[in-house]
């Protein structure tokens, strides 16, 4: 809060009610009677210590050590980021703001740091920022090729059959026009000819039973 360091402490103990406000009361007058300055440490210390208690403040700072992108986007990270760095001290002030920096990139996912790494933002709501708006596209235009196929899927149904000059079923429709081909000239015996496939074919040929001509020349 963007206040005075005088006036936090009146302002946040206005801010107390029920058990808390009682609790308060007895805490000032210790505090009074042990010669403790009334700074803004000193009150956030005692109320740390009454309500948050040090084995919950190490779970929270393990958690926050812990805490990476995963599958959440940007966005969602950085809410937790924020909701768990407050736990950890040695993450505040501007001595602070390099190493809240270096965690926060270490956290993210792969690709996100890759494209954002190398810029070196050390402001850290531009650095979210930037960060957020990758993840946001990024997650946009996967979506996009997810419905329509895909550019490499489109390709490959565009090229799909081009690099066969011929299949297999021409080749046996083909062979089989040859061998019918062939069946075709069974009969006879001397009459040559040429195939489709290259080479010659003897074909043998009746003759004629009162000339002797072959049938070719008698019919």
């Amino acid at each position: 809060m963007d206040c005075p360091l005088t006036q936090k402490v009146k302002l946040a103990t206005f801010m107390l009610t029920t058990d808390a406000h009682f609790w308060w009361e007895g805490a000032l007058q210790r505090m009074i009677d042990g010669g403790v300055h009334l700074s803004w440490d000193n009150f956030k210390k005692a109320f740390l210590e009454k309500y948050f208690l040090d084995d919950v403040r190490s779970r929270k700072e393990m958690e926050f050590l812990e805490l990476n992108q995963g599958n959440d986007t940007v966005a969602e990270y950085a809410a937790k980021f924020d909701a768990l760095v407050r736990y950890c001290t040695h993450y505040h002030g501007e001595g602070g703001e390099r190493a809240k920096y270096i965690k926060f990139v270490n956290g993210l996912s792969p690709e996100v740091k890759t494209a954002i790494n190398y810029q070196e933002i050390y402001h850290f709501p531009t650095l979210v920022n930037k960060c957020n708006i990758y993840d946001r596209d990024n997650r946009a235009r996967a979506a996009f090729y997810k419905g329509v196929g895909g550019p490499i899927h489109a390709v490959s149904s565009s090229t799909l059959g081009r690099n066969k000059p011929y299949s297999a079923s021409t080749r046996f429709q083909g062979s089989k026009a040859v061998a019918n081909g062939s069946k075709s000239f069974t009969r006879g015996s001397t009459i040559s000819a040429t195939g489709s496939v290259g080479g010659s074919v003897s074909i043998p040929s009746r003759r004629c039973g009162k000339c002797g001509r072959r049938e070719s020349i008698c019919f």
